[in-house]
């Protein structure tokens, strides 16, 4: 059975004030192509290198904040969502890109960026500090260079202490930080080592998430099968400090036991993939090809939501796009939410989600698609279905 009618029914049935789809979150993606690191897991389609984008030091010198503004406007033209989570790239490489924050920072609730530590200078934490209502996402895969060895390459390496000094600066300066730890065979026994060194360095300031490399790069360096991850379900009270809640704690145990996910996901229902062109795709964790641009179609997600081809892959009843099978991110805490396993307490006390407007509208979706989810068939953790990240 399909459920993408139902969720698009159950969605637009609920439009917020002036027919806007009630989004929970705005992910959008600028520049997504210019990174200085060189991940080897990463996921950008063509290899994140300078030299491989074209006009890359333009685009990178550029002040093209009123670009992603007109971006902005055309999104809520038909969207509301009280969230914005900003990647790139590395968004923190561009020129203007602490301004746009502050900006954007006025019509929206929260808003989280998405950067791999090495451009937070004093100066810049220190603005997104007087924000009041900015964070960081920091993307470290332990507390050790050997931890990082798939983030950086013996030519890199010298960055790590730099990312280290960075995030001990946020987290001096009082900014909330998630960190996103991507487990590969390079630092999937080192999780509960890294949660004592947050806990023990920058605990009340920083949480840590971590998932499984995704896509075809699983093959080749994801952690093999096995209960990796669950000397920190026991020992979760003593690490409460740093952690996630305990049901995303245990789902990720769950999950690295087999590798295959069975947890059911709706994050295509309360978001998509905003980039900064305005190409728009419908999952922000499985980069397929856009649905459209809005700077092309004005209408493009109320039309499409839910309705687009493409959905057929994200919201179905059982897993059947090939990456959804393995996929796990941090935007599980909501799927758990929406499947009770985590409480609204539990969920607002995270970092991302932690704003009243932000609650308010995780109850709201919770309650809308209620019916929807209970009409899925459960398997394992949840409902079959199963979406990307």
């Amino acid at each position: 059975m399909r459920l993408k009618e139902k969720f698009r029914a159950a969605l637009t049935a609920s439009a917020a004030e002036g027919g806007r789809l009630p989004f929970l979150m705005n992910d959008m993606v600028i520049e997504e192509q210019l990174c200085q690191m060189r991940c080897s897991y990463c996921l950008t389609e063509e290899y994140n290198l300078l030299m491989n984008v074209p006009d890359a030091r333009l685009r990178l010198t550029t002040d093209r904040r009123q670009d992603w503004h007109e971006i902005l406007d055309m999104y809520h033209e038909h969207v509301d969502a009280p969230i914005l989570r900003l990647s790139g790239g590395e968004f923190f490489w561009l020129k203007g890109s602490t301004e746009f924050v502050q900006e954007a920072s006025r019509r929206y609730e929260t808003v989280q960026v998405i950067t791999n530590g090495v451009f937070l200078n004093e100066r810049r934490i220190e603005a997104l500090a007087a924000m009041g209502n900015v964070q960081l996402n920091i993307s470290l895969d332990g507390h050790t260079l050997e931890l990082n060895r798939h983030r950086l390459p013996p030519k890199q390496a010298k960055l790590h202490d730099v990312i280290m000094r960075s995030l001990h600066a946020a987290a001096e300066a009082g900014l909330r930080i998630d960190i996103q730890s991507v487990l590969t065979d390079a630092n999937y026994a080192g999780q509960l080592e890294f949660a004592r060194y947050l806990r023990d360095e920058v605990a009340g300031s920083t949480t840590l998430y971590f998932f499984p490399v995704r896509g075809d790069t699983a093959e080749r360096m994801g952690p093999p099968p096995g209960d990796h991850l669950v000397p920190l379900v026991e020992h979760y009270d003593e690490f409460a400090d740093v952690l996630p809640p305990r049901a995303y704690v245990e789902h990720m145990a769950e999950q690295l036991k087999t590798n295959v996910r069975t947890l059911g996901c709706f994050v295509t229902a309360t978001m998509a993939q905003l980039f900064g062109q305005g190409d728009v795709s419908a999952c922000p964790h499985a980069w397929v090809k856009p649905m459209g641009n809005l700077a092309q179609d004005r209408t493009l997600l109320l039309d499409q939501y839910g309705s687009h081809q493409h959905y057929d892959l994200f919201m179905h009843d059982r897993p059947r796009f090939s990456f959804c099978k393995t996929c796990a991110t941090p935007s599980d805490v909501i799927n758990l939410f929406f499947l009770d396993r985590i409480a609204e307490e539990e969920i607002g006390s995270t970092h991302l989600y932690s704003g009243e407007r932000s609650r308010a509208r995780l109850r709201e979706l919770k309650e809308t698609f209620r019916p929807v989810i209970s009409d899925a068939p459960a398997t394992g953790e949840g409902v079959a279905q199963s979406v990307s990240s």
